[in-house]
């Protein structure tokens, strides 16, 4: 699914005016200072949904080359999903800015998305980030999460508070060897953990749009 088709409601901000009413800068920790970073060429507007979002259930989003136009989309407003949330680039780094706090059953952020959130961040369940190296999270809010499984040494994911959940790290990875993480394999249901780690994010999802549980009581 591309960000085109989870809203209809997206109104086209001219650059000059967008950029002014939105500091990605500041929503990015200063982790973008121009747009050129982003994007080939500078786009012409940023697509903004002005007010806040519900989703009632699942929701995928992201892009891919060619999919849906290079810009900024821009949540003025706080984003509710009752359910579970999917955020997924591919060779693009399309970011979606949410002004206000966003809330979620389980998140998963994955290779090159970059997500900005003004306000908090809240997950029931399971928060996992797994992004290449232009993938960038910041929460400028208070951020909680049942349990955090970060499993690339890659990108950037900023909580400008503390995060208020358990930390965990794939088992026979070095990534966080040395961190208080937990070994995942103590707080994840074993079938997501079973053959190549690789696929737990896949796993993962699937298991938690079917509404299975995805951490150990």
């Amino acid at each position: 699914m591309s960000f085109e088709q989870w809203c209809t409601r997206w109104e086209s901000v001219p650059l000059s005016e967008a950029a002014e009413r939105y500091d990605i800068c500041k929503a990015s920790d200063n982790h973008v200072e121009d747009l050129e970073e982003l994007f080939e060429d500078e786009p012409g507007c940023f697509f903004v949904h002005e007010g806040g979002l519900t989703i009632d259930g699942p929701l995928s989003i992201g892009n891919d080359p060619g999919l849906a136009p290079d810009t900024v989309y821009v949540i003025d407003g706080d984003l509710t999903v009752d359910g579970p949330m999917r955020f997924l680039n591919a060779d693009v780094y399309t970011p979606l800015f949410v002004t206000g706090s966003v809330t979620a059953q389980h998140l998963m952020c994955l290779m090159d998305s970059n997500l900005f959130i003004g306000g908090s961040l809240t997950v029931g369940g399971l928060l996992m980030t797994e992004l290449s190296d232009m993938g960038v999270v910041v929460v400028n809010g208070a951020a909680s999460a049942g349990a955090w499984l970060e499993t690339w040494d890659r990108g950037e994911v900023i909580f400008v508070d503390d995060l208020k959940a358990r930390r965990l790290r794939l088992s026979g990875g070095d990534y966080l060897e040395h961190s208080d993480a937990d070994d995942a394999a103590d707080a994840l249901l074993p079938e997501f953990l079973d053959g190549d780690t690789e696929d737990a994010s896949e796993k993962l999802w699937k298991a938690a749009l079917e509404g299975r549980p995805l951490l150990r009581p």
